[in-house]
């Protein structure tokens, strides 16, 4: 490979990283898919109920309906539910706690026993788990605001003893409500089951009313480095499909001064709400009402220099009904609170699972998550994280051996063409076409390639790039440990010096990138080393603050690689002492046409 050539793949390489978090940081939030066009909602004033009076009901043969409430304005109950005093009622199994309150049927918080607060809180036998807390907004989890049926609306409550609780009331005269929640004895799916019935004689028409997600922020342990991590994801059921919208509110809320509302008119199947571990997921299930018609997102920015995204809360329009005297519909919700799991998204169906955003090309989102699945199943027999990073990393170099062998082979080929090849450069240094011509037959005749050397490289860097999408979402590298590393999900920072994080592994990649350098053969010239040499700082400081996980599997893939060379020499020279004919340590073939005219016989 001549000079120009070798420096062209070199800064393309080197590209590949640098343009990644270009690409994320600045050009994407340019160019943010199109939306449909925000719908501003006006919601339908309610007339003002005196406590102590019910809600007064037209007499006549026109339907009634129901007012929906602005945010900011809370309605008025019936004197006789006014004074109904918060009761909390927990269901609870083996993974987590859901609390519920009587006061619009609403979750409060979840609690999911299987995930420590902190990495303190994991050495201990009772430290405290993760709590997700939706009471500091307005809107807790599943509150609709609907005239009687808000978050303030009081609610009778009725307890069973197989995980069931039921809250009932009835919203306005006539109209009765209830609210189901079932909890099974695992998992982290709250089945919502409701019941609208119409006990009066007048025919009721229930509006477009919203339905809330608690609102999520970013967990404080938790880097926010390789964020923003807070988002809002939803599978319409038409254009825009599954839609990843935090990049839009990433750059909405940076131009928004509070609050960033918008309303996207899209039906959808399931729409849900994330931090970078931890998600709600609100699924409606085939019923007789019309599905969720539309989706709004509210999100805010987060502090200078922490979060993009600080807070987002999403709702969803549910579609009008009419309800006849008489008359009672039911409507199911399926309602996942708990960590973002791949297995546990899948089994919801309905591809939920495409709501883990791995930040990856379309074309390498397969791949990512083929390693998230390799990842899962050697954990299932090492069971430590970092021993199943390292036995993946040595799976996929197993797969790619014989290409590596070969491009090894084929430099030290090149290696040994290296005297002719200078010979020819220098012939033919004034004549560049002359030089290439005799070139690629010197490889023709001595079956080399020179781009050869590079190809098991440039093959490898997807996968790099997918795991390092794995690798930066995987809630099962939370707090795992190996070895010195307290968190493979975070970088090490195993100590400080004057604020500035110490991290073993990066340095230990870099090294072992130079140690593999040296080793592998090469016919460059002193300048192309010295680029080439520039590769190992430039991604270590690429690398430097990366999660562990990630670390760990290239400096694992590296030393793979240097024992591979090294087995290589130590096997070519014993077959070389024994006189068998090597791979690789061939005898140099001249250039036929740059061999000198034979003479003439005299």
């Amino acid at each position: 490979m001549n000079k120009k050539d070798l420096t062209l793949v070199v800064v393309l390489i080197l590209m590949i990283p640098t343009w990644l978090f270009i690409d994320q940081q600045f050009i994407k939030p340019l160019f943010p898919e199109p939306l449909p066009p925000a719908v501003v909602v006006e919601p339908t004033p309610a007339a003002p109920v005196v406590a102590g009076e019910s809600p007064a009901v037209t007499p006549t043969s026109t339907p009634a309906v129901i007012a929906t409430l602005p945010e900011v304005v809370d309605a008025v109950l019936p004197a006789d539910q006014a004074l109904v005093e918060a009761e909390e009622v927990s269901l609870k199994n083996t993974q987590m706690e859901v609390t519920l309150s009587n006061l619009g049927a609403s979750v409060l918080r979840a609690k999911l026993f299987e995930f420590p607060e902190t990495l303190e809180d994991k050495k201990q036998e009772d430290g405290q788990v993760v709590v997700l807390d939706f009471t500091e907004t307005t809107f807790a989890a599943l509150t609709y605001n609907m005239v009687g049926l808000n978050r303030d609306a009081g609610f009778a409550v009725t307890r069973s003893g197989d995980g069931k609780v039921t809250f009932s009331r009835e919203v306005l005269p006539g109209l009765l409500f209830s609210r189901e929640f079932s909890l099974g004895g695992e998992g982290y799916v709250l089945s919502v089951a409701e019941r609208w019935s119409n006990s009066g004689e007048q025919e009721l028409i229930l509006p477009d009313v919203d339905l809330f997600l608690g609102a999520m922020y970013p967990r404080e342990e938790v880097s926010q480095k390789f964020g923003p991590f807070v988002g809002i994801d939803a599978k319409h059921v038409t254009a825009p499909g599954m839609k990843h919208y935090v990049k839009d509110l990433r750059k909405a809320v940076g131009k928004t001064n509070g609050m960033f509302e918008q309303t996207i008119p899209v039906p959808l199947e399931w729409v849900g709400v994330k931090n970078k571990f931890f998600t709600q997921v609100l699924t409606l299930n085939e019923s007789e009402w019309s599905g969720m018609a539309s989706l709004t997102l509210r999100a805010k920015a987060g502090e200078k220099a922490a979060a993009a995204i600080g807070f987002a809360q999403p709702s969803v329009s549910l579609g009008s009904v009419k309800l006849l005297p008489g008359q009672t519909l039911d409507r199911d919700f399926s309602y996942y609170v708990g960590p973002i799991s791949m297995a546990n998204l899948k089994a919801l169906g309905g591809k939920q699972e495409e709501l883990i955003d791995f930040r990856l090309f379309k074309f390498i989102v397969p791949l990512g998550k083929v390693m998230m699945l390799g990842l899962n199943k050697l954990y299932a027999l090492t069971h430590n994280w970092g021993v199943a990073i390292i036995l993946l990393t040595f799976v996929v170099r197993m797969l790619f051996w014989p290409l590596t062998q070969k491009g090894a082979e084929n430099m030290k080929r090149m290696s040994e063409l290296s005297p002719q090849m200078k010979a020819l450069k220098e012939k033919h240094k004034n004549n560049p076409q002359k030089l290439n011509a005799e070139m690629s037959a010197l490889y023709k005749t001595n079956k080399v390639n020179p781009m050869a050397g590079c190809l098991p490289m440039l093959v490898q860097i997807p996968v790099f790039i997918s795991l390092y999408g794995v690798l930066r979402v995987a809630v099962e590298l939370r707090f795992a440990e190996f070895l010195w590393v307290k968190d493979l999900s975070e970088q090490e920072a195993l100590f400080f010096i004057a604020g500035f994080p110490v991290n073993i592994l990066p340095l230990t990649m870099g090294a072992t990138m130079v140690l593999q350098q040296r080793l592998t053969p090469s016919n460059m010239d002193e300048q192309q080393k010295k680029i080439m040499m520039m590769m190992p700082i430039v991604f270590l400081f690429i690398c430097y603050n990366m999660p562990a996980g990630l670390l760990l599997y290239w400096t694992t893939s590296n030393l793979i690689s240097i024992y591979q060379t090294t087995h290589t020499r130590k096997r070519d020279a014993k077959k070389a002492a024994a006189g068998d004919s090597v791979p690789g340590n061939m005898k140099p073939v001249k250039n036929p046409k740059s061999s000198p005219a034979k003479s003439k016989k005299g």
